[in-house]
């Protein structure tokens, strides 16, 4: 039997099964464990996506008030002008 028979029903024999479960509590661990960093990272993602739109939130209503007290200024500005003429 040559090096790659012996090799190819090496793999024959590790495709039933049997030898993938042998360590299966270090398989869970690690499944568990990555379980877990997947959840940290959704949960962070979801936080940064929330904290993102709030401080858009936040930026238009201030810029909104800014652009607001600069339009009733100049409207204010305006008809001081106009009423200094008449």
């Amino acid at each position: 039997m040559s090096r790659n028979d012996i090799r190819l029903r090496r793999q024959r024999l590790s495709g039933s099964g049997s030898h993938r479960f042998r360590n299966y509590g270090d398989v869970l661990e690690r499944h568990e464990r990555d379980m877990k960093i997947k959840k940290i990272v959704k949960v962070f993602t979801y936080f940064a996506i929330i904290l993102i739109v709030v401080m858009l939130i936040i930026i238009v209503t201030r810029t909104g008030e800014r652009l607001d007290d600069d339009h009733k200024g100049t409207t204010s500005r305006m008809e001081k002008v106009f009423h200094k003429r008449t």
